[in-house]
């Protein structure tokens, strides 16, 4: 079952244009592990080995821990988030990362900044109200003739920040298990959720339902 969130920070997670896994990488996980245990070769064996013999023998290596052959299977995701929340997100080493530079100089809204989704209905417009502050700070040692790199340090750490993340399954098996739990940040939480469901809705769930979301 997808996980669900009632109120969730407003992060984006999206696939890239390559980045939902194919099916033939998906058999050929299955084949590799395969491999490490016939005496036959990959070719003699590979054009019989369907997608769905593939998910069993990839969950059969999944129960008995053997996880090393999902290093073969890559996905990608667009994701947009607060700069704070991505100086966690880049801890999980076993990924590459494309982040989006803050050194160029850019015209900010509200709308570039993470606002938390604790933050009160009543208090909602001074919190927004802050950010414009923040916004028009930068802006004013813009104006002076600072450089980039001098004006974005009055930025606070909910601007926002894209980034490009590619990450095999056994690797996003092991950023789920620590950050799709309730008590994991609640923005990278957010992130993990939006990533399971994107999964989810391409079948590939199975490679993760061992997993529990909370």
């Amino acid at each position: 079952m997808a996980p669900h969130t009632e109120k969730v920070a407003n992060v984006l997670v999206e696939w890239t244009e390559s980045g939902i896994p194919s099916l033939q990488s998906i058999i050929d996980a299955a084949a590799a592990g395969m491999v490490s245990r016939k005496d036959e070769p990959y070719r003699t064996f590979v054009a019989d080995l369907t997608l769905e013999r593939a998910k069993d023998f990839l969950s059969k290596m999944i129960r008995l821990g053997h996880e090393s052959v999902l290093e073969h299977i890559n996905f990608q995701f667009w994701v947009s988030m607060s700069r704070v929340a991505s100086h966690q997100q880049v801890r999980h080493r076993m990924a590459s990362y494309t982040q989006m530079s803050l050194r160029k100089k850019r015209s900010l809204t509200p709308d570039d900044f993470v606002v938390p989704p604790q933050i009160r209905p009543e208090d909602l417009d001074e919190w927004i109200a802050d950010t414009k502050n923040v916004i028009a700070t930068y802006e004013k040692w813009l104006a002076k003739g600072y450089d980039v790199d001098v004006a974005r340090r009055k930025l606070t750490q909910e601007a926002r920040t894209d980034m490009v993340i590619t990450i095999n399954a056994r690797s996003l098996r092991n950023y789920f298990n620590l950050r799709a739990k309730h008590d994991a940040d609640f923005e990278i939480n957010t992130v993990a959720k939006k990533m399971y469901n994107l999964i989810e809705k391409q079948g590939l769930a199975f490679l993760f339902d061992d997993i529990g979301f909370s």
